[in-house]
């Protein structure tokens, strides 16, 4: 079986994450999404729109989605999630897959894929066509200025 695994702050949901899924989903049997936990997200410098448990409930109602998985890692990488995963599927072939905005220079995940044997594919879903922490901005601007 082919395993895809992608992962995100989903902090909130938009748009480019769903050509995101859509386009992931398409490169295997079962795709698996980890949602980074809500002490990552304040380690990236932001804040959780919608908490965990709801990024991880609103992800799970997405149909191209077989399986979601919530980082279990304390750092901003899903280092550790994703050696979790390959444990889980050790004799299928696994994949890692990122959006139009990475490539192998900018994720800190590559040496355990590498370690682990896990493929990476880079630039799925498109170029970058939407920002949460844009979304995010916009909105307490809006609530600001009213």
């Amino acid at each position: 079986m082919k395993i895809i695994i992608v992962s995100g702050y989903w902090n909130p949901i938009h748009i480019g994450h769903i050509a995101y899924l859509r386009e992931a989903k398409k490169l295997g049997d079962y795709l698996i999404v980890i949602v980074n936990n809500d002490n990552q997200v304040k380690l990236k410098g932001s804040v959780p729109f919608m908490n965990e448990k709801e990024r991880v409930e609103i992800v799970k109602a997405i149909r191209y989605v077989d399986e979601v998985i919530l980082s279990d890692d304390i750092d901003k990488t899903v280092c550790y999630t994703i050696g979790i995963i390959k444990y889980c599927y050790f004799d299928d072939e696994v994949f890692f897959v990122k959006g139009g905005d990475r490539d192998i220079n900018n994720i800190p995940e590559k040496d355990t894929c590498n370690r682990l044997n896990i493929k990476m594919i880079f630039g799925v879903g498109g170029g970058k066509t939407q920002s949460s922490s844009t979304l995010i901005k916009n909105s307490r601007r809006k609530r600001e200025n009213n």
